[in-house]
């Protein structure tokens, strides 16, 4: 019996840290850096005292747990299973694509 050597998937990604790859981590700094921008702007409406600021610092949380989750959770596309993040990203561009088509016949007898 033959054997075929099989190229490797490209399209999984490997563990990094924690059991994350990198674009799951840069996810998750981004939901990190997304919350702080929450914190500080929560801290300013509520007053610039101190003791708010230790208030504001659980914004941080949800902002953090959405972006893992979109970096997490998988969904079922037409044919094969996507990640939240990559679905949305694929329903942004097909909104904004053009839907001008162009007639290129000229003339006409």
């Amino acid at each position: 019996m033959r054997e075929y050597p099989v190229p490797f998937s490209t399209r999984e990604e490997t563990p990094f840290m924690a059991g994350l790859s990198v674009r799951e981590m840069l996810w998750t700094g981004g939901g990190f850096i997304l919350g702080i921008v929450a914190a500080i702007v929560l801290f300013i409406l509520l007053g610039a005292e101190t003791i708010n600021m230790i208030l504001c610092i659980p914004a941080i949380i949800p902002c953090v747990l959405l972006c893992f989750c979109l970096a997490k959770k998988r969904t079922k596309e037409d044919d094969k299973i996507e990640t939240l993040d990559r679905h949305y990203l694929k329903l942004i561009k097909y909104k904004y694509r053009s839907r001008a088509y162009l007639n290129y016949r000229r003339g006409g007898g």
